[in-house]
């Protein structure tokens, strides 16, 4: 019986080069997809936690999501089927109760201030963010599965509400795991998928054979220039210290945290030196790029 797993992750946790290296090595065995479903077509803020009926009735009668649904289904039958990107880690309950015995899935993951450094140099629940807030979920949001920051929510800059999303989408991932311990599942550190550790046991589980040797040589999502010079950050990240509680949830899953090495790591998210880059940055060209971008097309 074909398998469809999915790895569940926040992004900027090592998935595109997950999905690169299994396009480099196993690309004609198993159907591989990166972020298939659009967020603002999975929309994490309103079809997570699903596990009761009639929230499964009212998603599964999405039409556009169920598009990407049943290309999975399709491609099932022939092949494994992997997504690997971050924009499905809430519909776990739902993918569970489409493919039953045939989902499984991999719990990917970083620690919450190095995500929050990334999600927040991208421009995340910054106020001129170049996206839509489809999947920067909230704790004002329905079924929000802790609304704990609800008081502190208006007084949170962007570095801290990426926390907060790095928080929920675990808690989530947890809660599902808790709810059906027998699914099959692997809980890994996206380290161990840059250095190569743990790929034999991640392949394993995908049921992806190889003989030792493995493609390695495919591109990071790296850090880009053109998001330094739009959302570069100064002291946004000392806030952390005010989430205790993501803190300690982080070290129950192998985290410790050191400021003087935080300090040191803030300074890759810094602006630029030199001149070009300060100017783009307070002509805020970037910006205007991507908007000329999107009136072109």
């Amino acid at each position: 019986m074909n398998k469809i797993t999915l790895i569940v992750n926040a992004g900027r946790s090592g998935s595109t080069f997950l999905a690169n290296i299994l396009n480099a090595n196993f690309a004609s065995k198993c159907y591989i997809a990166h972020e298939d479903i659009p967020v603002q077509v999975s929309k994490p803020r309103l079809y997570n936690r699903a596990y009761l009926d009639y929230r499964i009735k009212s998603i599964s009668n999405d039409d556009i999501l169920m598009r990407y649904i049943k290309k999975w289904e399709k491609e099932l039958k022939y092949k494994d089927v992997i997504e690997t990107g971050w924009t499905a880690y809430h519909l776990c309950p739902f993918l569970y109760k489409i493919f039953g015995d045939q989902f499984q899935y991999v719990i990917l993951h970083r620690d919450p201030i190095s995500f929050a450094f990334s999600r927040a140099n991208m421009g995340n629940y910054h106020p001129k963010t170049f996206y839509d807030d489809a999947h920067e979920v909230s704790p004002f949001d329905k079924y929000s599965i802790i609304q704990s920051k609800k008081e502190l929510w208006h007084t949170m800059n962007h570095f801290e509400k990426c926390m907060y999303w790095w928080w929920i989408v675990y808690l989530e991932a947890f809660e599902f795991r808790d709810k059906y311990p027998t699914v099959p599942h692997l809980n890994i550190k996206s380290k161990d998928i840059f250095a190569l550790e743990n790929i034999k046991k991640l392949l394993d589980f995908m049921n992806l054979k190889y003989d030792g040797q493995i493609q390695s040589n495919v591109s990071k999502n790296e850090l880009s220039k053109f998001m330094r010079e739009s959302f570069p950050l100064t002291n946004e990240w000392q806030a952390y210290v005010r989430h205790q509680d993501i803190l300690r949830f982080a070290e129950n899953m192998g985290y410790t945290f050191d400021i003087e090495k935080i300090e040191k790591q803030s300074l890759k998210y810094k602006l630029p030196s030199g001149i070009a880059a300060k100017l783009r940055y307070s002509i805020g060209y970037w910006r205007k790029k991507a908007w000329l971008k999107s009136i072109v097309k």
